[in-house]
């Protein structure tokens, strides 16, 4: 992979970070984390995929320009299968 291009799952983060935005949420590394299914570890590492990209700013999780650009051109974030409607609401609440 090159240092610069992020992997599939980042990607689908950004979209998820437009989304949340979208929907006038506060986006933490803790709810992208419940709502992807993923480690908060994990969760930073595609973050800081993201930020190497210049997709997500350098501090905080919002966008960028570029990264607006490119999370509208992604198809809509689907929760995890466990933050499915039904499904342990509790876990992934925001």
């Amino acid at each position: 992979m090159s240092s610069n291009k992020p992997e599939s799952e980042a990607l689908t983060l950004l979209r998820a970070i437009f989304d949340l935005g979208e929907a006038d949420l506060r986006v933490t590394i803790d709810l992208l984390a419940r709502l992807g299914g993923h480690s908060q570890d994990r969760v930073e590492t595609l973050v800081h995929q993201l930020r190497r990209a210049r997709l997500v700013q350098e501090t905080g999780v919002g966008l960028t320009m570029v990264g607006l650009a490119a999370a509208v051109a992604l198809p809509e974030f689907e929760p995890a299968e466990e933050c499915a409607p039904g499904r342990r609401p509790g876990l992934c609440a925001a």
